[in-house]
């Protein structure tokens, strides 16, 4: 169990405006943390170390996604969204240039169009909100299919 660290600080400074509904920041530790609202309830993803966490949570009967995500629901919002934030630039990534992949374990992995993959994970949240959570690993992974600057 991961002992209590007082050091650490938290903060969601918007960059833009300075108000407090930005990306949520740790610092003082090497920890990176995120948070997201639906239905009355606040789900807090956190990571120890190096590399960065986003969370989503959405309620189930969601309506109005497709406008933004087309043909999205509640799982694919919150998988994309889950993915922008722990890219870190969040909705300045337009959500159509994620792409998730789901693969054989129950995770998934997303890609954005610029070559990062992030790994994800669909997590039980309260009744009736979809969560998801997207890790960006501290060595980010580049496509497996573009070559590497070394070869193949």
């Amino acid at each position: 169990m991961t002992e209590l660290l007082p050091a650490a600080r938290l903060s969601s400074r918007c960059e833009r405006c300075g108000g407090e509904h930005g990306r949520l920041r740790v610092s003082g530790v090497d920890a990176s943390a995120s948070v997201s609202y639906a239905e009355g309830w606040a789900v807090v993803a956190t990571l120890e170390g190096e590399g960065r966490v986003g969370v989503d949570a959405v309620s189930g009967p969601a309506s109005g996604l497709d406008r933004v995500l087309p043909g999205a629901d509640a799982r694919a919002w919150a998988r994309v969204e889950a993915v922008v934030k722990a890219d870190g630039r969040g909705l300045d990534i337009d959500p159509a240039r994620v792409r998730v992949t789901a693969r054989e374990d129950g995770t998934w992995s997303a890609t954005i169009d610029d070559g990062l993959t992030l790994h994800g994970y669909d997590v039980a949240g309260p009744d009736g909100v979809v969560v998801a959570v997207a890790v960006l690993p501290a060595t980010p992974v580049t496509d497996r299919r573009r070559p590497s600057p070394a070869g193949p």
